[in-house]
């Protein structure tokens, strides 16, 4: 008699499913940034997104989370934008950097392929950057302003 449980396998049908992860599995809380808050119901409950509209609000709160700031993320999540805008260098250096550092926040979140499209727009010290967020099924304009 062992302590450990018995192995089971599983079937072929359990693992189609666990291989079959596609953007439209993706689920999230609706958030409005601009209040701070989550959306809700009438009713109260939370409103929830899925498919592209859940990776369009992954990629705005990954562009609006500063890297390090939060110990509930890993290093990995959230960027530096706000340092690189603030820093000495040219605008142009900025840009250059500037594209590097979204793709670094955006490109590795689920139902993200890549980020296209750049184009930049100086609003006095702050940059605009604008984009295009292609999934596997769209492609999804994306902007953001850094102060």
């Amino acid at each position: 008699m062992s302590i450990f449980p018995a192995v089971f396998e599983l079937t072929t049908q359990v693992q189609e499913a666990e291989t079959d992860q596609t953007v439209t599995s993706l689920r999230t809380y609706a958030f409005d940034f601009e209040q701070g808050e989550f959306i809700h119901q009438p009713n109260g409950k939370p409103v929830i997104l899925d498919g592209v509209e859940a990776v369009q609000q992954n990629s705005q709160k990954a562009l609006n989370t500063d890297r390090y700031t939060f110990p509930i993320y890993t290093s990995v999540y959230g960027n530096e934008l706000k340092e690189l805008i603030r820093g000495d260098g040219t605008r142009e250096w900025k840009q250059a950097e500037a594209k590097r550092l979204v793709r670094e926040a955006v490109e590795f979140l689920p139902g993200v392929d890549r980020c296209e499209n750049f184009t930049f727009e100086w609003i006095g010290a702050a940059l605009k950057i604008s984009f295009l967020l292609i999934t596997d099924e769209d492609a999804i304009p994306q902007e953001v302003i850094v102060e």
